[in-house]
């Protein structure tokens, strides 16, 4: 084993331990532009890497990790209220056993529960600290109170854009709010349904350099999705398309970036999912 896969592993361990899972909060500054199915499909290659993945479907109105899945849970984010139901049975199983809890309409009533129902959702989700390497947030699209509590509380988040200028300009308007409420000064950036070979730099470069100007925040590349007729066939037959079409170029654009995003060596703590928790009871309150 060479020095760099050492300190990898040691980095991994490490933060494993001290940490518990990464919480990754994906986000889009708009609707339509993909994000659910790059949530699915990500998870699915992190997984095929053998890495723990859970996905909380927090789409407020918009839920629907399950209708990409092709499944129907049997259960919601709601159900966690109820005493009889442990964590394992509200935990839906997807391809390459990622797991995952579905919004459903569930989250439409989340929003007018009171502070003790909450506390005690909070409670119980506290219990995945077990059972994954990785925390997907699947939030909502565009810039609402919920979609902002998930991303200031999460370790890390990854926005997804794509080239049009109504995306950009959407995307930017998340950034302005993430580094006003947030002290990270870092966001990932994954630019999808690019067409051509220069289009990802450029949508970066766009947001960086106003990002760094005005705002203070850096643009991490995490990665960039050529457009894919494959996947839209995929979406209308309700498949992951890395399960319908594994060796299509947007399934192995989205391995790419599961590969980065896992041999990307952070040598800092991260808050793991006991701190993503903790901020949030203190942004609820």
């Amino acid at each position: 084993m060479d020095q760099a896969k050492m300190l990898r592993r040691l980095v991994e361990e490490r933060q494993k331990n001290e940490n518990g899972p990464k919480i990754i909060a994906i986000t889009s500054g708009k609707g339509g532009v993909g994000k659910t199915n790059f949530t699915v499909n990500l998870a699915i290659a992190m997984a095929m890497c053998g890495k723990k993945i859970l996905i909380i479907d927090a789409d407020l109105g918009m839920a629907n990790v399950d209708v990409i899945l092709g499944t129907t849970p049997q259960y919601n984010l709601l159900n966690l209220l109820d005493d009889n139901l442990s964590l394992e049975e509200i935990m839906a199983t997807g391809p390459h056993d990622i797991k995952y809890i579905s919004g459903g309409s569930g989250l439409e009533k989340l929003a007018n529960l009171n502070i003790n129902e909450l506390e005690y959702i909070i409670d119980k989700i506290d219990q995945c600290e077990y059972v994954a390497d990785y925390i997907f947030i699947d939030t909502g699209a565009g810039l609402n109170k919920n979609v902002l509590n998930f991303i200031i509380a999460a370790d890390e988040v990854i926005l997804l854009t794509t080239p049009e200028p109504t995306a950009i300009t959407d995307a930017y308007a998340i950034m302005k709010a993430y580094s006003y409420y947030s002290k990270q000064s870092l966001i990932g950036v994954v630019v999808n349904r690019i067409f051509e070979d220069n289009e990802e730099e450029l949508v970066l470069s766009k947001l960086s350099k106003t990002a760094e100007k005005f705002l203070d925040l850096y643009v991490k590349k995490i990665g960039g999705i050529y457009e894919d007729r494959n996947l839209i066939k995929a979406v209308k037959a309700q498949q992951p398309v890395l399960m319908a079409y594994p060796n299509t170029i947007a399934s192995r654009c989205i391995k790419d970036i599961a590969y980065n995003m896992i041999n990307d060596v952070q040598l800092t703590r991260y808050g793991g999912l006991r701190g993503f928790l903790d901020k949030l009871r203190r942004i609820l309150r």
